[in-house]
């Protein structure tokens, strides 16, 4: 018998129906295979229409990889409650200390190619105040946040500020968490990331590729960027200055304090989302055993011994 609490759907702000129709490349049938072959996986908690457009668009509909992104992602989630769990602004003091070393935001303006613009950066540079686990788990509130209000998007680039990283704060990191980020980057995060833009990038920069260079596969470095503080400019050849804020040349009208105080505001108003969401993790008293998955199979196969020949 199962002792997982109970699982509760966690409610998007964006329909299914206003999903399907803001995407240019809706395909319906991958969405069908996909609720026809969630059942043969009890295991999986209980996936809403939302959420396998979301994953679905993240793989631009190629069946088999959803269905990696959607196992992928469950697990992640369900090993992982250092990244996934106990998100409540209010409710947890460690979400409201992070939320105060680290800026988070999502700019208000795409790009001209419609991406969303996700940003990071530490606002405290004392690397004792640091908690690994803790950024990761407030940048990807702040990055699902976005896909909850306004579902899949084009494409999404994460803006990254190197200000104020030091030596100190590669002490501060879990390489077991560090692999398990990267994982959930590459291979279960339900969005289609177009580029990494690293900004205000130090000498420390060598170190930090050294570091995680092992967890990164060919495809995501090719989209890693970076930019010296006298290099902007090169900046503004992907995102333009009319879709940055202030602090970065921008004509956004708002600074990143400001953006990140309106991040928390919306972070906290998903405080129901957020516990919901919580309660997805797998089964693993209904997962299917390799054993039963082999006999299914070889039931699904003719016996030609039954076979009447003429």
């Amino acid at each position: 018998m199962s002792t997982r609490p109970e699982y509760r759907v966690p409610k998007m702000r964006v329909t299914a129906e206003e999903m399907r129709k803001n995407i240019d490349d809706y395909k319906p049938e991958t969405i069908e295979a996909l609720q026809k072959w969630l059942p043969e996986n009890p295991h999986y908690p209980p996936t809403s229409e939302e959420s396998l457009i979301l994953f679905a668009h993240s793989c631009y509909y190629d069946l088999e990889k959803t269905k990696s992104c959607i196992d992928a992602c469950y697990n992640l989630f369900s090993s992982t409650p250092e990244f996934f769990q106990k998100r409540d602004v209010d409710k947890y003091p460690e979400v409201r200390h992070i939320l105060g070393v680290t800026d988070n935001a999502v700019f208000p303006k795409m790009t001209p190619a419609g991406y969303q613009i996700i940003f990071h950066r530490l606002s405290q540079y004392e690397p004792s105040k640091y908690i690994f686990a803790d950024g990761v788990k407030v940048l990807n509130m702040t990055m699902e946040s976005a896909r909850c209000l306004t579902g899949p998007q084009k494409g999404y680039f994460i803006l990254f500020d190197m200000t104020g990283v030091k030596l100190g704060h590669l002490t501060r990191l879990n390489l077991g968490l560090l692999k398990k980020f990267f994982m959930f980057i590459q291979e279960a995060n339900p969005v289609r990331l177009k580029g990494i833009h690293v900004v205000n990038t130090m000498p420390i920069l060598d170190k930090i590729m050294f570091l995680i260079k092992p967890f990164m596969k060919k495809e995501l470095h090719s989209l890693l960027h970076f930019y010296s503080s006298s290099e902007l400019e090169k900046l503004y050849e992907f995102i333009p200055k009319d879709c940055l804020p202030s602090d970065f040349g921008g004509s956004l009208g708002k600074t990143v304090a400001e953006l990140h105080d309106a991040n928390t505001e919306v972070l906290r108003e998903l405080k129901d989302f957020w516990t919901d969401e919580e309660t997805l993790i797998i089964d693993e008293s209904k997962r299917p055993s390799k054993k039963s998955k082999k006999a299914a199979q070889q039931d699904a196969m003719p016996d030609i011994r039954k076979l009447d020949l003429d």
